[in-house]
């Protein structure tokens, strides 16, 4: 019986969520990244549906009021309102190009840098293929970073490349 107790015990130990160790680091700090979790891959998922349906009164309940974004274009916003009104105009301007304005995610993780603090990154990768072409691009891959915290987003930033014909 106590072998049995001894292993549940190391067992359960061995499945506990708490990273051991991490991989990596982060520029003049003790820092170390850690695997995140499902629950910031969720709520991410959640972040890009809403936004692929356009349901801009959902998409401003998940963003924090200090959030900041930065956009592959050098474009910034600040809170809710700003991001919205500059995904509303690509939106429209891509549509009166002829472009349906979707896009494929193809991959999301999470990592936590800091396992003693409640936020975590999540990485994402998309690809947009343009129904009209613009200088040629035939392809448009996305990657974008997205800061989570109390269930909100606080930080967001973007690159694309584009893939020509």
């Amino acid at each position: 019986m106590k072998y049995f107790l001894g292993f549940l015990i190391l067992f359960i130990s061995a499945c506990s969520t708490t990273p051991k160790s991490g991989s990596g680091f982060v520029n003049q700090t003790e820092d170390q990244f850690y695997l995140g979790s499902d629950k910031a891959v969720e709520l991410f998922k959640a972040f890009d549906k809403a936004w692929a349906n356009k349901n801009y009164d959902l998409l401003k309940t998940m963003i924090s009021p200090q959030a900041s974004f930065e956009f592959e274009d050098g474009k910034r916003a600040n809170g809710p309102d700003e991001f919205i009104k500059l995904i509303k105009e690509e939106s429209e301007k891509q549509e009166a190009l002829g472009n349906s304005d979707t896009w494929t995610t193809e991959y999301a993780f999470s990592v936590d840098i800091n396992t003693e603090k409640k936020g975590e990154w999540v990485n994402a990768g998309f690809t947009s293929i343009p129904e009209t072409s613009e200088d040629d691009v035939i392809k448009k891959v996305y990657n974008e970073w997205y800061y989570f915290e109390n269930d909100q987003l606080e930080l967001w930033y973007q690159t694309m490349r584009k893939i020509k014909d």
